[in-house]
């Protein structure tokens, strides 16, 4: 697929392109050492349907990989990659991607896929199975050809916490998994936002 299809379909009306390069200047680029995103998926250089980005395979899922890519073009459509030439900045991309970010996310994204309560503390499961037999005996050698009665059993035992204190942990202190995973790219980009050519 290419990098369009994971972009936003509508825009906010700024009005005419003329009041839109009052605000931004005639290039919305503003790139000093190496080049932007932006201006990659403008020239149509960074798609994600190349063999050396395309990472989904290793995704969790469908609707995962897409909603990443989306918001990966989104959060760093401005900023400048770390490394050029771009095919060796794709092959690091997809290195991190494939063998060091998603081997571990792809488990959280698994439990986040279950039944989430934030106010749970444990969910203990318990099972035991008690047997009876009129011959001791028997039991003792090994034989279980004379169990006279058997029972199993089974529980769960979920431990929940104040739900008011921790909803509000959860609210304060939650960042979504795919915000996680996109911070551990920060890396592949140039750490300085430039608002002119001169970097002022």
């Amino acid at each position: 697929m290419a990098a369009s299809d994971y972009m936003p379909t509508t825009y906010p009306d700024f009005g005419s392109e003329g009041e839109v390069n009052d605000w931004t200047g005639k290039d919305r680029w503003n790139a000093v050492y190496t080049i932007t995103l932006g201006e990659l998926i403008d020239k149509g250089v960074f798609d994600w349907g190349l063999d050396i980005l395309d990472w989904s395979g290793a995704a969790y899922s469908t609707e995962q990989y897409s909603r990443v890519c989306a918001y990966f073009i989104e959060r760093f459509r401005f900023r400048e990659i770390s490394l050029e030439p771009f095919y060796e900045w794709a092959t690091m991309l997809h290195r991190k991607l494939v063998y060091e970010l998603m081997p571990k996310y792809r488990n959280l994204y698994r439990y986040l896929d279950e039944e989430f309560d934030p106010a749970q503390i444990s969910d203990k499961y318990h099972k035991r199975r008690a047997i009876g037999s009129d011959y001791p005996e028997t039991m003792l050698s090994g034989n279980a050809d004379y169990v006279s009665n058997g029972q199993d059993e089974e529980s769960e035992d979920i431990e929940r916490g104040n739900l008011m204190e921790a909803y509000e942990t959860y609210v304060t202190r939650y960042q979504a998994i795919d915000q996680h995973l996109l911070d551990e790219l920060e890396s592949m980009f140039i750490g300085l936002y430039t608002a002119s050519i001169d970097g002022m």
